[in-house]
């Protein structure tokens, strides 16, 4: 059973599927709701998440800010670049079971080693990164990670958490009536709900990843190397719990432990 009424005076399991938004996150922020575990899981992790987002609401945003994107970034006019890219992007996605979605593979002409999609398929994948990715491999690892933020429903989860996070801060202001309280707040939910759950989702795009791009072919292995790359040049870094990637070591080293336990080692 998705609801359940603990108490009359205490707070209520509810089925997220069920509520009016404005009053879920009204229920949150003052305490008097509590999410069951269960009532909306993500069928490719298995875990439970909260999604406060139409499907319909997130592709328009997803097209609009990729419009934006291609409007304001200059692309790489490589063609044996942008076939490499797509050849090893759509082994990904069909390994990934989205091969039926609509999915747009753009390198842009920036040094940055850096990548990233946009829940409605759309990824980009900058010259700088495309130029370290020395192998087919490494360029699957950061493809792979990049469409398990698309299983992961990653985009939909964020944005479900920080309205909540927003609504919880807006009603505690009122009820205090302090700028001081407020401030503290807003450390409190950046640093203890925003960034350890942005690592959460980025731990869990690695290992998504991973297990997609051993699917198409590719050797997770080679996924090691290709991150000791990345650390070694991304220069200084905050500590991890200010950080909203993983620590390069802290990553490394879980990768190379689920690789271990898949039998796709040694490592």
């Amino acid at each position: 059973m998705c609801e359940h009424h603990a108490a009359e005076t205490g707070p209520k399991l509810v089925d997220v599927a069920k509520m009016d938004r404005r009053l879920l996150l009204r229920g949150l922020a003052t305490g008097t709701l509590v999410l069951v575990a269960g009532c909306a899981t993500n069928a490719e992790t298995g875990r439970s998440q909260l999604i406060l987002i139409d499907e319909a609401q997130l592709q328009q945003a997803s097209l609009s800010a990729w419009a934006q994107m291609r409007q304001q970034t200059r692309s790489w006019n490589n063609a044996a670049a942008q076939r490499r890219l797509e050849t090893v992007g759509r082994r990904v996605v069909n390994a990934a079971g989205r091969g039926n979605q609509n999915w747009e593979f753009v390198l842009f002409d920036s040094p940055e080693k850096n990548a990233f999609v946009l829940p409605g398929g759309q990824v980009g994948f900058y010259r700088g990164l495309y130029e370290i990715s020395e192998r087919d491999d490494w360029m699957a690892t950061v493809l792979g990670h990049e469409v398990g933020h698309v299983t992961g429903r990653h985009a939909a989860e964020r944005y479900s958490r920080e309205a909540a996070t927003q609504t919880a801060l807006q009603v505690a202001g009122s009820q205090i009536n302090s700028q001081l309280a407020m401030a503290a707040l807003g450390l409190g939910a950046q640093v203890g709900l925003s960034l350890p759950f942005s690592r959460e989702q980025e731990s869990e795009a690695d290992i998504l990843g991973i297990n997609y791009m051993q699917r198409a072919g590719y050797d997770p292995r080679q996924s090691i190397p290709f991150w000791q790359r990345m650390q070694a040049g991304g220069g200084a870094r905050p500590p991890e719990f200010l950080s909203t990637h993983p620590d390069p070591d802290n990553r490394i080293q879980r990768l190379r432990n689920y690789i271990n336990q898949q039998g796709w080692g040694p490592v």
